[in-house]
């Protein structure tokens, strides 16, 4: 009788990982949502993303480098911007068409500066993605131009 019970015990637990696991499977599958999966070709065009070392930014220049457009990558750490660009060229991005260059948008200086390089080597711009922001930055600071950090590098 013992062991039946333990029987009826390890079944049950069978059946509700079996459970689970389906659930789990079909809610991903569910909540996963449309994937964009058309092959289209940006060769020849250039491309600007900011805050393009982490995240959203990385895989925006991932896929445009993919679809084969020159990017410039806009980083704050160019460090950070150089282990991206490894990184980017471990999973099969053409790292001669990634240009890393540092853009702090919290310093009104240095996006001159980078929009000035850009300028230099590039006719036009085709595709911009401003997609660097700061949020819930901890405490009120000002940025070395006078507006404050959120504000400046967000919406300025």
């Amino acid at each position: 009788m013992e062991e039946s019970a333990e029987s009826d015990h390890f079944v049950s637990y069978v059946l509700v990982f079996v459970v689970l696991s389906a659930a789990t499977f079909f809610a991903r599958k569910f909540f996963k949502g449309a994937q964009f999966k058309e092959r289209v070709s940006a060769k020849g065009l250039v491309a600007v993303v900011t805050g393009a070392n982490s995240g959203i930014g990385l895989e925006t220049v991932r896929g445009l480098n993919l679809a084969k457009a020159k990017v410039y990558m806009l980083v704050r750490n160019e460090e950070r911007g150089a282990e991206a660009k490894i990184k980017l060229a471990q999973m099969g991005c053409d790292s001669t068409r990634l240009i890393n260059l540092r853009c702090d948008l919290a310093d009104f200086s240095s996006v001159r500066e980078c929009a000035n390089e850009i300028l230099k080597a590039e006719d036009k711009i085709d595709i911009l993605i401003n997609n660097a922001g700061v949020m819930f930055y901890p405490k009120y600071e000002k940025t070395v131009d006078g507006h404050e950090m959120t504000w400046q590098s967000n919406h300025l």
